[in-house]
């Protein structure tokens, strides 16, 4: 059985009917207020609600009297919830890039979600832009958005930067505001190119069959990449694309 955050209820109700196969997930309240547990990360590791998160696990295991081997993705940390559930739990990530992981776990050939239609240095005459990130160190600032507009100023391409609920006052251009996952989608299976960051996006492109394009901070891992960005080379980090845009012609 799958079990996930209620949180990300409303991401799987817009993706379901795209999924090739139905999935069955239960979603259960497990008090998150933030996109993972408090005690996965650094920023958050020690503030109180981290308590509130393990507390609302620990419940959960306890009420469905779940004694047998359960697993969380990440490996790093587990022994905060190993510790405090008082239950073995084991990762299904440990290293290495989490697609690969996934597909190891669940014994599927990695090569299947490689396999967009994508044909290098094609013409992409509707480029899709989305900058924001969960993470801020990802996030694609205006200077790089400004040198991926300048790149295709000369050529017939029609670039769209999408910003979630607010758009930046400094970018300019053809921008536009998505509210929702639902819209969020609709905007990438419009584009011909998702440039993104190391994001929801551009996982989400993965699922459409997107053909999609990270850039990324040089001191971040790489991986959380995309099966197609990564068999496709499609990744690009901030200093390559402020110091030769140019790069992005060979995509």
């Amino acid at each position: 059985m799958l079990v996930a955050s209620k949180h990300l209820e409303p991401l799987y109700q817009v993706i379901e009917p795209l999924l090739p196969f139905p999935v069955q997930i239960r979603f259960v309240d497990f008090k998150l207020d933030k996109q993972l547990m408090r005690c996965f990360t650094n920023r958050y590791l020690f503030h109180p609600h981290t308590l509130t998160e393990l507390s609302a696990l620990r419940k959960y295991l306890r009420a469905e009297k779940i004694t047998g081997t359960a697993y969380l993705e990440k490996q790093n940390r587990i022994y905060f919830p190993r510790f405090f559930c008082h239950h073995p739990f084991r990762s299904i990530v440990s290293h290495g890039p989490v697609y690969q992981s996934y597909a190891d776990f669940f014994s599927v050939h990695l090569h299947t979600l490689e396999e967009i239609p994508f044909e290098k240095k094609k013409h992409h005459s509707n480029i899709l832009i989305v900058p924001d990130s969960r993470q801020a160190i990802k996030v694609i600032d205006k200077g790089i958005i400004q040198k991926i507009q300048d790149h295709y100023t000369s050529a017939s391409v029609s670039v769209t930067i999408a910003f979630f609920r607010k758009a930046w006052d400094s970018v300019t251009g053809n921008v536009v505001v998505y509210h929702n996952f639902n819209e969020l989608i609709q905007l990438i299976q419009a584009t011909d190119l998702l440039i993104g960051g190391d994001s929801l996006p551009v996982h989400l492109a993965q699922l459409l069959n997107t053909p999609h394009l990270i850039v990324y901070p040089g001191s971040k891992t790489q991986d959380f990449f995309t099966p197609f960005a990564l068999k496709n080379r499609c990744f690009f980090t901030f200093e390559a694309i402020r110091n030769n845009p140019s790069f992005l012609t060979d995509v």
